[in-house]
């Protein structure tokens, strides 16, 4: 049984369509925004009282760390930074010298005040 040229344009174009929609679909999907408090902005993560030092933590840690570790430290290039159980001499010591191949060093950059701030902010980033 031979199908007449003009239904093989129907079914073709009907499978062609029905695969357009499947795509147009799963991309939709992939692409959708993600909610406010995991979208990596800087409002996702908790603001310390001003004048604290977790405060002045968060600040730094916009300015020097959110380029790796995300926005709301949730991770990027750099680990995820919720619920981290290294002491604050182990944080401190990350801070400053780094991590080769893995993390710069900001002892030149940051003071002692700056480092304990940021143990400081790092530590009210609970999962």
């Amino acid at each position: 049984m031979k199908m007449s040229l003009e239904l093989k344009g129907i079914i073709l174009g009907t499978i062609s369509g029905l695969a357009a929609v499947g795509i147009a679909f799963a991309v939709g999907v992939v692409f959708q925004p993600k909610p406010a408090a995991a979208s990596g902005a800087p409002e996702a993560l908790l603001v310390p009282p001003p004048g604290s030092p977790a405060n002045l933590g968060r600040k730094l840690f916009l300015m020097n760390c959110a380029h790796c570790h995300g926005a709301d430290a949730r991770g990027d290039e750099g680990p995820d930074l919720h619920g981290v159980t290294k002491s604050d001499a182990r944080i401190a010591s990350l801070i400053k010298d780094g991590k080769k191949g893995e993390m710069p060093k900001f002892g030149a950059k940051l003071n002692d005040t700056e480092v304990q701030a940021l143990i400081a902010f790092v530590r009210t980033l609970k999962d």
